[in-house]
């Protein structure tokens, strides 16, 4: 590191990021606290069965603010719960007074109030065996007949009571259906004997210490946190994992555009930065040399798809199934890169950076990430930044209508939630916008930059 260039940018300071470490059930934490840490160290690992998450959109289904579902929660993060049990109660919503109730046996995972989803993760034992069925009687067709009728396929994920084989497409009368007696994977489908097998899953789940940093602080059986002076820059859109490499600008301007004749095999395992627009063919060969990552300010979103031969989440990205993560800093379109980022990345090249596509476009936004770990800059003292909590002095956008992409920077925190035009009562921000107005933003309606 002593011979990279020193890094100094007042748009982009050097801060204290602090990054949640975490398995979605109970594990065993592998690192001490004081650990130093790789982007792939093994942090924290769950080598049992793991149940079948069920991810429910709660807030909608009661009729309710996102923002409100936790105050509506009748049980808490980590409570079982019983099938049928009343998890949630909206005593003012859309429908009037309603009920929500748990659709399985489980553990409430997560409840959230920027997607207004809960995850109730369903419990399975360590050796619960498979469990065969005989779909072709439930169904009145011999077994050889079975497969056409078959509406999953082997190794497709099925919860308990999903319909896995259906007979007949007219009236309800007169249609047949088989139903999965447990959630599990589809193991089988025997053409012989007509029954279907479902296993309980077994994979190992393995968090790694996503930047290279010390872990400050264990959580028993799920996992440590990790912080590291470093930059941390947000885009607009993204999708793909987590992932790190070495950063290599590409472009020598915000506006040059990422061109395929720019990406050759020495990109391999590498971060690469284009200015304006990235062509089709440049993602395309940026995949296939084994590109680790691309940053870019814009893309045309259905060439987005054709290249890189993916399909994106409905409202939310980052678990796609593709060997490369992308950041789009700008969205979709043809604009060049804002220059205080481009600046930025240009001052980090040849460092290594931890990057995530992850991003939400609907309420409680998440944004696609960059984070930079400068260790010979001393943080000690300074308040850590996790993820995408606020803080008093942080440069932020508007993503939301009346000041639809406006810049400016957070002056105030208000502690109690504040009364909105449209009436909502929200926790908000005060922003004091480039112009030099002062506004009180929804916060999860502006994204840090």
């Amino acid at each position: 590191m002593a011979s990279l260039p020193a890094y100094a940018d007042d748009n982009y300071p050097v801060i204290r990021v602090r990054k949640l470490r975490k398995l979605p059930l109970p594990g065993e934490v592998l690192v001490a606290a004081g650990t130093s840490v790789r982007p792939d160290t093994p942090v924290a690992k769950i080598s049992l069965r793991p149940g079948i998450p069920w991810v429910i959109p709660v807030a909608r289904l009661l009729g309710i603010d996102v923002a409100d579902l936790p105050q509506s929660m009748q049980r808490k993060v980590g409570d079982r719960v019983r099938n049928r049990e009343v998890i949630a109660r909206a005593v003012k919503g859309l429908y009037g007074q309603k009920e929500y109730e748990a659709p399985t046996d489980g553990v409430i995972e997560e409840i959230s109030e920027k997607s207004g989803r809960i995850i109730i993760r369903e419990e399975f034992g360590k050796e619960e065996p498979p469990i065969s069925f005989d779909a072709a009687f439930e169904l009145g067709v011999r077994p050889r007949e079975l497969p056409k009728m078959m509406m999953v396929r082997v190794g497709q994920e099925v919860k308990r009571g999903a319909i896995v084989a259906k007979k007949g497409e007219t009236a309800a009368f007169f249609t047949k259906t088989a139903r999965s007696p447990i959630s599990g994977v589809i193991a089988a489908i025997n053409d012989q004997t007509g029954y279907v097998t479902v296993a309980r899953p077994f994979k190992e789940v393995v968090v790694r210490g996503y930047l290279a940093g010390t872990v400050t602080e264990v959580l028993p059986e799920r996992g440590c946190v990790v912080e590291a002076a470093a930059v941390r820059l947000t885009g607009a859109f993204g999708l793909g994992r987590e992932t790190f490499g070495p950063l290599r600008v590409l472009a020598s301007s915000p506006s040059d555009v990422l061109s395929e004749d720019m990406i050759d095999d020495s990109c391999a395992g590498q971060i690469v930065v284009g200015g304006a627009q990235a062509t089709n063919e440049a993602m395309a060969k940026a995949l296939a040399v084994g590109v680790a990552g691309v940053i870019t300010g814009t893309a045309h979103y259905l060439n987005l798809i054709k290249s890189l031969n993916v399909r994106l989440g409905v409202g939310i990205t980052g678990q796609e199934d593709i060997n490369m993560t992308v950041i789009l800093m700008e969205g979709f379109g043809m604009l060049a890169m804002r220059e205080q980022a481009f600046a930025a990345l240009q001052k980090l090249d040849g460092r290594e950076v931890s990057i995530n596509g992850a991003t939400q476009i609907r309420a409680g936004a998440i944004r696609p990430e960059i984070i930079a770990p400068i260790p010979e800059v001393d943080v000690v003292g300074q308040q850590p930044q996790i993820d995408e909590d606020l803080a008093i002095g942080q440069r932020v956008r508007v993503i939301n209508d009346p000041y639809f992409g406006s810049l400016g920077e957070v002056v105030g925190l208000p502690r109690e939630s504040t009364a909105i035009p449209t009436g909502a009562v929200v926790p908000v921000a005060e922003v004091a916008l480039a112009d030099g107005e002062r506004v009180l933003i929804p916060r999860k309606n502006v994204e840090i930059l």
